[in-house]
């Protein structure tokens, strides 16, 4: 029964940890599955107390451990070389200050292969003058927007 205990502790603090990194990436991630997947399991820890069948048990305890440890793996080694604030840093590096940077919603971006994936979008006022700019946070490249 000890086990039940630890797998939702280790659920909600991977619950956490996805949470965190989506507010770091600025939402580009898609971990809303794995967030879905670690709650089911929560659940499932809870109800498996209910259950006496010890093959369902082992069962379930078997994914849930694999889960938790190929979730956190998937998720660092597929994370963007670049966060929110890193690409708004590298886009305004040869500025001078001021500037005012505004956050846009993110948008959807074609890279080399054609994968459609999320990249950062934001504006740059300098002057009264407004450059938008759309940044791929896993490859670096970065253009600005024009109307």
């Amino acid at each position: 029964m000890m086990y039940r205990k630890l797998i939702i502790f280790a659920c909600l603090i991977e619950v956490s940890f996805l949470f965190f990194l989506q507010y770091r990436y600025n939402n580009v991630l898609n971990v809303i599955a794995f967030i879905g997947l670690l709650v089911f399991f929560m659940v499932l820890s809870y109800f498996l107390q209910v259950q006496p069948s010890k093959k369902r048990k082992e069962i379930a305890l078997f994914s849930q451990t694999l889960s938790l440890i190929f979730i956190p793996i998937y998720v660092i080694t597929t994370l963007p070389q670049y966060t929110y604030e890193n690409a708004v840093d590298k886009v305004t590096q040869n500025l001078e200050e001021p500037y005012v940077v505004n956050k846009q919603k993110n948008t959807l971006i074609n890279n080399e292969s054609n994968e459609i994936k999320k990249g950062y979008t934001f504006s740059v006022e300098k002057n009264s003058k407004v450059n938008s700019y759309v940044f791929d946070p896993w490859t670096a490249i970065y253009h600005e927007v024009r109307d």
